[in-house]
């Protein structure tokens, strides 16, 4: 991940090693929703387990994953080392 903000969008429980229950604030991942090809929007988010539960005892995060791969560099001939 790069050092962007984070945005916080649903937090959620642990229910064993490998569930977690969620919840998602519509209203707040609206404007990060992307189109595809096939006509749906599709919304990027990661998943993070905290460290402790909070004050009202939700021990998992959601937020809006802004990754974004880094554009390849165009090698010229006269680059290459061989």
């Amino acid at each position: 991940m790069s050092d962007e903000k984070k945005t916080y969008v649903g937090n959620g429980k642990k229910v064993n090693d490998y569930k977690r229950a969620i919840s998602v604030c519509l209203d707040d991942i609206k404007p990060f929703a992307t189109d595809a090809k096939n006509g749906k929007h599709y919304i990027a988010l990661v998943v993070v387990d905290l460290k402790q539960a909070n004050q009202w005892g939700k021990d998992v995060s959601v937020e809006i994953d802004t990754w974004k791969p880094e554009k390849a560099k165009s090698v010229n001939d006269s680059e290459v080392p061989f």
